[in-house]
């Protein structure tokens, strides 16, 4: 597996990132152990998770899936190897929306505290906070990469236009900007006027790609596998356009003796090369060893400039 540039944070990670969405809860300790282990062994290194993982579960507080991975770093030792990604800004039981100054730290401290790590590598907005200055946020998280807690910092669920204004504050005073954006996104092209999950939750569609390409801002994706509907179509969610471009992935996929799952992911590896496009690392989640062996095979998948062009222009 291929190690990247995480955009201009010195960081270095495996091309795709592993989800721990899950792990803690509805995949046991056990399971979960399995699944980094064989991401591990296999060359990964880029570990995602959030400070409210999985609160939603019954049960759930939201902090399970980071104490998971403390104890599977305490239990391996492999922290060293693992470019460890969390987040902030988001709701959990009543608690925790938001990125006041104060938020920030304070759950900074409880996430390295839960994954018993004295740093962590990517800290993420989880969602945008317009009720709070750019600046007083920024200027938190630039405090946590000053005092070491935090060694970059990007954002999740933003639009292209608060991306933008986040920059230049940043420029203009002096401070750290995102190094790396996570957003939904996806072979297929999501229809209009769908209602979303919560403010900012869109897909990441060609302005953004060029607007990341532009300032060397690599994008995370999540969704990425359309919650199994390229393996399934029938599986796939109503708020997606199918027709000629699913076909156009089908055809391609069953030509190159690949499934389609696998395509996708090969060829959002791929889409680095055009000018127009950012590095895309995807991001996946995974419950089951053979479904995480064949998403990580993806990455010997080799397109060329012609192929990764008819999926662009399908």
């Amino acid at each position: 597996m291929k190690l990247v540039n995480l955009g201009n944070s010195g960081l270095v990670v495996s091309e795709i990132c592993m989800g721990a969405m899950n792990f803690g809860s509805s995949v046991d300790k056990s399971s979960s152990f399995a699944l980094l282990d064989a991401f591990f062994d296999g060359g990964g290194t880029f570990i995602d998770t959030s400070n409210n993982y999985a609160h939603w579960a019954p049960g759930c507080t939201g902090d399970e899936s980071e104490t998971l991975l403390g104890e599977w770093f305490s239990a391996t030792g492999r922290r060293s190897q693992a470019v460890l990604a969390t987040k902030v800004g988001f709701d959990r039981h009543g608690a925790g929306q938001g990125l006041k100054a104060h938020q920030i730290e304070y759950w900074c401290d409880e996430s390295l505290r839960k994954m018993k790590t004295d740093y962590i590598d990517l800290y993420y907005a989880h969602v945008d906070d317009m009720d709070t200055p750019v600046e007083e946020y920024m200027e938190a998280f630039n405090s946590l990469l000053r005092k070491g807690k935090v060694r970059a910092i990007g954002g999740s669920n933003y639009y292209t236009w608060r991306l933008e204004e986040t920059r230049v504050a940043c420029e203009k005073n002096g401070l750290a900007g995102y190094c790396a954006l996570q957003q939904r996104f996806t072979y297929l092209f999501a229809k209009g006027g769908i209602q979303k999950p919560y403010p900012f939750n869109e897909n990441a569609g060609i302005e953004k790609l060029r607007y990341l390409a532009k300032h060397n801002i690599p994008l995370v994706a999540y969704s990425c596998m359309a919650r199994g509907g390229y393996a399934d179509n029938n599986r796939l969610p109503d708020s997606y356009i199918k027709g000629e471009r699913l076909d156009t992935l089908n055809t391609m996929a069953a030509e190159k003796g690949v499934a389609p799952a696998s395509l996708v992911l090969a060829w959002m590896l791929h889409s680095v090369k055009f000018a127009d496009r950012p590095l895309i690392i995807p991001l996946f989640s995974s419950s089951d060893l053979n479904h995480l062996k064949a998403n990580m095979d993806a990455t010997e998948i080799v397109l060329s400039n012609s192929e990764v062009s008819a999926l662009n222009e399908a």
